[in-house]
């Protein structure tokens, strides 16, 4: 009983961070691309942006696997 006791808050927990990470990813595109207006990587704002969200996921990946 222990044991699915602990799958269930370890589902929850990645259900908070991945939330929390839509939450960041929708932030960064309503504001963080604004700030490259006007600037040489306005063009690139988009692929900047891809990145960005690609390192964020990548990195949460990393940090729950090391964590769980």
């Amino acid at each position: 009983m222990t044991v699915h006791v602990q799958g269930i808050w370890r589902h929850l927990f990645g259900l908070l961070v991945a939330a929390i990470a839509i939450a960041v990813i929708v932030l960064i595109w309503e504001y963080a691309l604004d700030y490259l207006n006007g600037t040489p990587f306005e063009e690139l704002r988009y692929a900047i942006f891809g990145v960005v969200v690609i390192g964020l996921l990548s990195g949460l990946n990393a940090l729950m696997t090391k964590l769980m």
